[in-house]
C-alpha cells in the first residue's frame, strides 16, 4: 500500500474519532430529562371504576386505540393524567350511541345456543 493512501486513511480515522468524541461529549453535556416520579398507574379495572364503564369498554377502547394505554406483556395499564387529560379531550355525549347500548346489552345477557 502506499504511504500517502495509509495517511490519507489514518487522517480520515483521525477525524472520524474527533467527530464521535464531540457527538459524545454534547450528549453527556446535554441535561437529561428524568421521568416523573409521582406517576400513578392504573389497571383496567380501576379505569373501569374510574370512568364508570365496564371492563369489556376499557379493553374494546384498548383495542382501537381510542384511549391512552400502555400494554406490557398482556397486560394493559393507564397513566391517570392522561387518562384526566384524554377525558378532557372527549366531545359531551348527550345520551347513549346505539353501539354503546348494544354492547352495555350484550354484556348483560348470555345467549344460549
Amino acid at each position: 500500500m502506499n504511504e500517502t493512501v495509509f495517511m490519507k486513511r489514518f487522517e480520515a480515522m483521525e477525524k472520524n474519532v474527533a467527530d464521535i468524541k464531540s457527538m459524545l461529549q454534547q450528549l453527556l453535556n446535554k441535561p437529561e430529562k428524568a421521568p416523573p416520579l409521582n406517576k400513578e398507574m392504573m389497571s383496567v379495572k380501576e379505569v373501569s371504576k374510574f370512568l364508570g364503564v365496564d371492563i369489556n369498554t376499557v379493553y374494546t377502547k384498548c383495542s382501537k386505540d381510542e384511549i391512552p394505554h400502555l400494554k406490557i406483556g398482556k397486560q394493559y395499564r393507564f397513566d391517570k393524567a392522561e387518562i384526566l387529560k384524554w377525558m378532557k379531550e372527549q366531545p359531551g355525549e348527550e345520551g347513549y350511541s346505539v353501539d354503546d347500548y348494544v354492547d352495555r346489552y350484550m354484556q348483560k345477557k348470555v345467549f344460549k345456543c
